[in-house]
């Protein structure tokens, strides 16, 4: 696997479009072959679905702290418990980890691509309705 991602990153090198970095990042979590443009679309759309779900109940509590009053506090270890979760559904769904979709993501340009603008926005909106 070794061999076929530093091939793959010389390739992309010659691209010019700043293939050096890219192939460091899939050294430390190279990208399985079917992990497509397309397919982290899906892989994306996916987790948005599973965060505003899992957020919901932190999301509900932070809206109780602030009829309440009080500040609102979100527990670092409830986050990082969501995060887990989510992290082996999509594993177990999509046989890709986090750091394989982050390494997708850099490959395939999606924080710039108009493409993935609607997904990235969705997972910006669970993320700030559960910490607002």
């Amino acid at each position: 696997a070794r061999a076929r991602a530093s091939g793959g990153g010389r390739g992309r090198s010659s691209a010019g479009q700043g293939g050096s970095g890219r192939a460091r990042i899939e050294e430390v979590a190279p990208l399985p072959e079917s992990l497509t443009r397309d397919r982290l679309k899906e892989v994306m759309t996916y987790n948005a679905v599973l965060l505003e779900k899992e957020l919901l109940p932190i999301k509900e509590a932070a809206a109780r702290q602030r009829q309440s009053g009080t500040q609102v506090q979100v527990d670092p270890r409830a986050l990082a418990a969501v995060q887990g979760r989510i992290s082996a559904q999509v594993h177990a769904k999509y046989g890709v980890t986090d750091e394989q979709v982050m390494a997708a993501v850099e490959k395939f340009g999606a924080r710039d691509d108009p493409g993935f603008k609607a997904i990235l926005q969705r997972i910006a909106q669970a993320l700030n309705g559960a910490l607002a």
